[in-house]
């Protein structure tokens, strides 16, 4: 690598890479952007970027700070957009900082160029920059950190590692997991150092524990909202405590760090394997495997780093025991694409003019690709299934006339809590287990100012186990709420369909019945579902024997051949060890137009005579559930009246 014919691959070079690259990634991504809210950790953020209001779980002041202004200038009428186009931002520039790492330490634009190219068109990369998440700024970081780096590697002097020093505490503003890139850094320090005990000078060690109480600074706000807030616990030792406990999420992280059981170690490696290729493919991963060696051999202390930030984050997430293992995967993707990069950079200088040629072409040839192939799985530019849950919640409801008591899932509810804060605000909302006790009391009340209670299915439920016949809850028949059997029974004779059945969630039941007459209407009688695969799947024209019907424990993709146009499915996760995925757990496209994300629990579309998609779910956070009325006037035709 070191005898690149881009010997003028200068730090000017870089930077004007590093722009092209970015700009193509930002591109991308705007055009599949995440045009609203969305479920679980997203609509958390998004509700919460405007608010002025500080809790010590909100753990990212960083984040926070940049994305407030942004969002307030850019998109401060739709903030969750918003903050979507902040994560876009911070993605394309995230893969714009690794080209030009890549191509200062390998000598090649086109290693660089490969580099970023292949993490910005990488699934789970590009699925976590079209929406409100940390993990974009998180990869931009780490590349910063790698720029403050390769400057101190150049010229080892006190002022540049002061800066990298600099760089690496103000990460650990967005997100904790900084410490994992701790090893990695040191050695390359020690390796890079003009001599390693310089490293260990009085007045180095001092302006590292100066540098980084600076950068704990930023938690000073999280730190004011347990301190002020007004059930804080007495003496100042707990208050600490409880920031720590609140800032680190300690209740959950201890049980999930080395979490994994070992009866699914087995599941949980072949989750890895399957990860991996989804991002890069067999043969993208082989030559960052190659790049590996090649960079190990030209320049070992990049080298190391890269091997061992690649083996610590990897080794992380394989046995970090959480709901989205894909996620904590993708500081390993980075130093994967990284890899990449070396092996497509060495090639790309071969002293054969053919090689370099041939290599170029065939870099290209596979990046395109790989935009190619995740581009209609990774869009999500019309995806408002989360906007239309939330307006089901909110339908009609008006805080003179309703008080809406829910009890939801997590991620639906911060949903709701966006919604709430900013496109309904007019709903008067509580949660079931903050007003459980003394919640006959809060009945009486808000029906003597003439509100009704309105709950939501699992909440009604409660209300009935706890109470009875004390509190007679109603179904509100407002929105009206369609089932599967309803929803089957509209799809007309001859109409393509697909239905898919991924193993439900924990705390949803399939209603086994239903989905036996579905299958027997849309199949003519001609098939039945196994149910007890994790992926299932079934495909063709309504009263057909279907084209398709696949069952398997694990992901596949399937392409068939229907008179409406080539119908591709696939399944993008590996369940039941994944619980919950932003982007959906599969996808179902024609002709490359997307009209279904799959969901864990049942999802069916099916195309109406002017090609339009109509999809539903049942069992699964997006299926549609009744509310129920505790009516202000004591019977339902009282509630008809609003």
């Amino acid at each position: 690598m070191r005898e690149s014919p881009f010997a003028r691959t200068t730090t000017a070079a870089a930077v004007v890479l590093a722009c092209v690259v970015a700009a193509i990634a930002f591109v991308a991504y705007t055009k599949t952007l995440l045009p609203g809210v969305d479920l679980g950790d997203t609509g958390g953020f998004q509700a919460a970027v405007l608010w002025p209001e500080i809790s010590a779980r909100q753990a990212y002041p960083l984040y926070y700070a940049l994305a407030k202004p942004f969002v307030g200038t850019v998109s401060p009428a739709n903030p969750a957009r918003g903050l979507n186009l902040f994560s876009a931002v911070w993605a394309a520039g995230a893969v714009g900082v690794l080209a030009a790492v890549t191509a200062s330490v390998t000598g090649s634009l086109v290693g660089g160029a490969a580099a970023g190219l292949l993490l910005a068109f990488s699934y789970t990369f590009w699925s976590q920059a079209v929406i409100a998440e940390v993990y974009s700024l998180h990869l931009a970081l780490v590349g910063a950190c790698l720029v403050a780096l390769a400057a101190y590697a150049r010229h080892p002097r006190v002022r540049r590692l002061a800066l990298f020093f600099a760089v690496y505490a103000l990460a650990f503003g967005n997100h904790l997991s900084m410490i994992l890139l701790l090893v990695p850094f040191a050695v390359f320090l020690l390796l890079t150092a003009a001599r390693a005990a310089d490293l260990l000078r009085p007045r180095v060690i001092v302006l590292a524990v100066a540098i980084a109480f600076v950068g704990a600074l930023q938690y000073v706000p999280n730190l004011l909202a347990v301190w002020t807030s007004l059930d804080a616990p007495e003496r100042w030792t707990d208050r600490i405590a409880a920031f720590w406990f609140d800032v680190t999420k300690e209740d959950w992280r201890e049980s999930m760090v080395l979490g994994v059981p070992g009866s699914e170690l087995r599941d949980r490696l072949a989750l890895f394997i399957f990860d991996a290729r989804q991002q890069f493919t067999i043969a993208g991963l082989a030559l960052a495997a190659a790049g590996a060696g090649i960079l190990w051999r030209a320049n070992r202390p990049w080298g190391v780093l890269i091997i061992l930030a690649y083996a610590i984050n990897t080794a992380f997430a394989f046995t970090y025991n959480v709901g989205d293992p894909h996620a904590f995967f993708l500081p390993g993707h980075y130093f994967t694409a990284f890899a990449f990069g070396c092996a497509a950079g060495a090639a790309a200088t071969n002293r054969s003019r053919a090689i370099r040629l041939a290599s170029v072409a065939a870099v290209a040839l596979f990046l395109g690709w790989r935009a190619y192939d995740t581009w209609p799985i990774a869009d999500r530019h019309e995806d408002r299934r989360a906007e239309y849950l939330a307006s089901r919640l909110t339908f009609g409801l008006d805080e003179r006339r309703d008080l809406l008591v829910t009890a939801l899932n997590w991620q639906i509810e911060n949903v709701l809590l966006y919604t709430t804060r900013y496109e309904a605000p007019q709903v008067a909302w509580a949660r079931l287990g903050d007003v459980f006790l003394h919640f006959p009391l809060l009945v009486r009340d808000n029906h003597d100012g003439g509100r009704d209670v309105v709950l939501t299915s699992d909440a009604a439920a409660q209300v009935a186990a706890a109470f009875g016949p004390l509190l007679q809850a109603y179904p509100d028949p407002l929105p009206p709420t369609p089932t599967l059997r309803s929803t089957i029974a509209r799809i007309p004779r001859g109409a393509a369909y697909v239905l898919a059945l991924l193993t439900p969630p924990r705390d949803e039941v399939l209603d086994v019945e239903q989905v036996s007459d579905a299958v027997a209407s849309l199949t003519g009688g001609a098939d039945t579902l196994a149910t007890t695969s994790a992926y299932e799947v079934i495909a063709g024209h309504a009263g057909e024997k279907p084209v398709l019907h696949r069952a398997s424990s694990r992901p596949f993709r399937e392409r068939v051949a229907l008179a409406e146009g080539a119908l591709d499915i696939r399944m993008e996760s590996f369940v039941p060890l994944e619980t919950f995925r932003r982007s959906g757990f599969g996808h179902v496209m024609v002709n490359r137009e997307h009209i279904l994300f799959v969901e864990r629990g049942l999802s069916v579309v099916w195309l109406d005579p002017r090609g339009l998609a109509e999809p539903f779910y049942a069992a699964g956070l997006y299926a549609p559930r009744p509310r129920f009325r505790l009516p202000a006037g004591g019977t339902p035709g009282f509630a008809l009246l609003h």
